[in-house]
């Protein structure tokens, strides 16, 4: 396996890579320019490409004799937010910004593949290099678009890395089965009848049934399920009236669900339907629910995790592997590719000081890039270190 030393010589490239598109952020499934400039990348080292998978996610294939088929992935996607760091290479696009650390995720597959498409010597076998559009969204996300086209057919394992504020950088984080979670929407209209807020006997208030309803929607995780298994249920999100003198005809409700057991999402379901019956019919209302399921829950295998940790140890370091005693509830499109085959997630860590230690998602949101080059020598160890013979 390789040491950093190996592939320090790719630092500036890797850096490079990432500013530029941490400056040119693009959101959800509207990822062209971000596609092209990969894909001119991968042909520039003549790595084959596969183009516009999905819509416009792209593949990079390397193949090199016989032996293990990998696939290795990185989002490309960036977040509709405006960014509010101090840097020269700050998003060009306001109302965009790469939140996520998904400019690294991609600059450090980049770096990798051109590592591993010019050291052949050191590995043999296939690798599919993933750069996948919408992991943030918009449902069903960008994953499963590539999944469906059958160019993965032949993966026999899948690995990704996610940055992440909270871990000190250069360390590599995972964790054996459940490290995220699902993430499901749910949408609730609440049907009464409107009036005048001074005769409130002449309604059927949907915004008092609101109050209740949500009250209730609480207690089925806090009283309802068994506290042992992991969930959450948010309303995130309340609309209704128009004024302060009238009572309105109806109220909506957006929230979400998180889970890591496919039964408890449906039993969850039910719960909340029970509820909206219940309130509802008391007080002669009605309802409307829409329960949608998003991304499945990400469930590492073990094997791949111990792999992962192996290398990491063998490389960087043991103290650079850390195993995490309890999981995220958090969502990530990476799911879809551990249910097609088999595979693992894991952190880098990213906190050097306190400017790089705003959450993902915080517009403050930036990192350490002296992390960035452990990635990639990581991604390139991976395969390594499944060299045949």
């Amino acid at each position: 396996m390789i040491k950093l030393t190996d592939i320090q010589g790719m630092n500036d490239y890797l850096i490079q890579t990432r500013r530029w598109i941490h400056m040119h952020p693009e959101t959800g499934f509207d990822t062209i320019n971000t596609h092209d400039f990969i894909r001119e990348e991968l042909k520039k080292k003549k790595i084959k490409v596969i183009e516009h998978v999905g819509k416009n996610s792209l593949l990079g294939i390397i193949e090199n004799g016989e032996g293990k088929v990998i696939g290795l992935r990185a989002d490309i996607d960036a977040l509709p937010m405006t960014e509010k760091n101090e840097i020269e290479y700050i998003s060009k696009f306001p109302g965009k910004m790469h939140a996520c650390g998904h400019d690294s995720h991609t600059a450090m597959l980049l770096s990798a593949g051109i590592y591993l498409q010019e050291h052949k010597e050191l590995w043999n076998g296939k690798v599919i290099l993933i750069f996948q559009e919408a992991e943030e969204g918009p449902n069903p996300g960008g994953a499963l678009g590539i999944v469906e086209s059958g160019l993965l057919i032949d993966v026999e394992h899948f690995y990704a890395f996610h940055v992440s504020p909270m871990f000190e950088s250069g360390m590599v984080i995972s964790k054996k089965q459940g490290i995220f979670a699902s993430a499901d929407t749910i949408k609730i209209t609440l049907k009464g009848k409107g009036a005048h807020a001074a005769y409130p006997h002449l309604a059927i208030d949907p915004i008092v049934m609101a109050a209740e309803v949500i009250t209730m929607l609480q207690t089925i995780v806090s009283r309802r399920k068994n506290p042992l298994d992991l969930a959450v249920l948010t309303i995130a999100k309340i609309e209704s009236g128009t004024t302060h003198n009238i009572i309105p005809e109806t109220a909506y409700l957006e929230g979400t669900v998180r889970t890591f057991s496919y039964d408890l999402r449906n039993w969850i379901k039910n719960e909340i339907e029970a509820v909206l019956k219940a309130v509802t019919s008391r007080v002669g209302g009605s309802y409307e629910f829409e329960y949608i399921y998003e991304y499945d829950p990400t469930i590492n295998t073990d094997s791949e995790v111990d792999f992962v940790h192996k290398v990491v140890s063998e490389t960087l370091g043991e103290d650079s592997f850390l195993e995490l005693k309890q999981p995220s509830m958090g969502a990530e499109d990476f799911s879809r590719y551990i249910a097609y085959k088999q595979g693992a997630m894991s952190w880098l860590g990213t906190k050097k000081d306190e400017a790089t230690s705003h959450s993902l998602h915080h517009p403050l949101f930036n990192l350490d890039e002296e992390a960035l080059i452990k990635g990639a020598m990581t991604f390139v160890n991976l395969i390594v270190a499944h060299k045949k013979g």
